[in-house]
């Protein structure tokens, strides 16, 4: 089966030797897709959802100094350790979920500065040197 240039949604699908031309996949967290013997040109890869809040998250960590985790999760997925469905997590008193433990120990958490609340929000005016008091 051939797409071109459609809008296609990911979530649960099942696609064998497709060929997508200039189409928009989409993946918002669902069911994972089947994608076998597929191509793809030119085409975009869009994320919503939870699959959007996961990259968020990523991102966050990787900015607020879990780079290390990040670089390791990227690791993980690189080599195939994440590939295969994980086990649900049985511990939790809520629904169920499918849960990753990548294993890669405890990090430290990094150090947060925070600004006193007199300096929070106060930037020196155009031209003149910050002094560190506020007006």
């Amino acid at each position: 089966m051939s797409f071109t240039g459609e809008d296609i949604l990911l979530d649960g699908g099942v696609f064998r030797d497709c060929r997508f031309e200039a189409c928009r996949l989409h993946y918002d967290g669902g069911a994972l897709p089947v994608l076998m013997g597929c191509h793809f040109a030119d085409c975009g890869w869009l994320f919503g959802g939870p699959a959007a809040n996961t990259l968020s998250m990523l991102s966050a960590l990787n900015q607020g100094g879990f780079d290390r985790i990040v670089g390791h999760t990227l690791e993980a997925i690189r080599s195939g350790a994440v590939a295969m469905p994980a086990p649900t997590d049985t511990a939790s008193s809520g629904p169920r979920r499918r849960v990753i433990d990548l294993g890669f120990g405890r990090f430290p958490v990094p150090r947060v500065l925070r600004r006193s609340p007199e300096r929070q929000g106060t930037a020196p005016q155009s031209g003149a040197p910050e002094t560190g008091e506020r007006k």
